[in-house]
């Protein structure tokens, strides 16, 4: 069979310029060309620097034999709200795989989750469904832009757990109300200035919550205040007994140049809550403009 000069000219390219989704190829993560061939195919990783960047990288691999060169990239997620397009000029070479950095976008979390539901359960969770990566590239052969539309892969299960993450600590969030208390006292160090000041926790629900660690930002670290019992929740709240104190105290972790010029977010400390015994989740507490102003006597920003 003699194919047409330009479906021969696309198969001479290699690259496959196909938006594909059919149903016959729904199961592959990646775009066929109308040869039967295929060129590029992607996955969803995430690495340890990805997450508190709230993105995820598209692993794409270029099985062809000429460089393809991504010019914007769109992921979209059944169960996010797409981030939008993400310009790039990103060559993937021939044979190679690229890790092409993109935020995910947020999380679409069932707004009517059962009020009745188990402690425990995963009430407001959202299902994630398959991840679509829409690309504008170009190759040296033909600098011509074109659309492919890649079904990818999630092997690791990446999205699905961040959306379950999420819309978890955003129900916890809504059950415990967590904010620094109004005082904080000033201690002048040889290693600058440590707040002495408290972490406010009330319980907002009927259901047990235990109130486990906290953590610190890039900028400045979070710690109890003394010497936590071993094994022991810094708190634990209940219906009988709904609010807790837990003296902490925030001192310097870095204030240099580059620190304060790439951290997003200085100030989204971490608590960490979980039902009796069960798994923990980590949230963020309240920052009132008097926590920002005496954060700034530790390392202004």
């Amino acid at each position: 069979m003699r194919w047409p000069r330009e479906v021969g000219a696309l198969v001479a390219g290699v690259v496959v310029w196909a938006a594909v989704v059919s149903c016959a190829g729904a199961d592959a993560p990646r775009s066929a060309g109308a040869d039967g061939r295929t060129s590029l195919s992607a996955e969803v990783v995430q690495l340890r620097r990805d997450e508190v960047l709230e993105r995820v990288e598209i692993a794409l691999t270029n099985a062809g034999p000429v460089e393809v060169t991504v010019e914007r990239l769109t992921l979209r997620v059944p169960g996010f709200r797409s981030a939008g397009p993400v310009p790039k000029d990103s060559p993937v070479p021939s044979g190679q795989l690229v890790n092409l950095p993109t935020a995910y976008g947020e999380v679409r979390c069932h707004a009517d989750a059962d009020a009745d539901a188990d402690a425990d359960a995963d009430a407001g969770e959202v299902e994630v469904g398959r991840p679509v990566v829409t690309l504008r590239v170009r190759t040296g052969t033909d600098p011509q832009t074109r659309r492919v539309v890649l079904r990818a892969g999630d092997p690791g299960g990446v999205l699905q757990r961040i959306a379950s993450s999420r819309c978890t600590a955003e129900r916890l969030a809504a059950e415990v109300d967590l904010r620094f208390g109004p005082d904080w006292r000033e201690q002048r160090t040889a290693d600058g200035v440590v707040l002495h000041g408290t972490l406010e926790a009330r319980l907002l629900t009927d259901r047990p919550r235990d109130l486990t660690q906290v953590a610190g930002t890039v900028i400045y670290s979070l710690q109890p205040d003394g010497e936590p019992t071993a094994g022991a929740a810094l708190a634990a709240l209940t219906a009988a007994d709904p609010q807790a104190t837990v003296p902490v105290l925030v001192q310097v972790a870095r204030c240099d140049g580059h620190a304060r010029g790439e951290t997003k977010k200085p100030y989204a400390f971490l608590v960490w809550l979980a039902p009796p015994g069960g798994e923990e989740i980590a949230v963020s507490p309240q920052v009132g403009d008097r926590d920002l102003e005496a954060l700034q006597r530790v390392c202004p920003l």
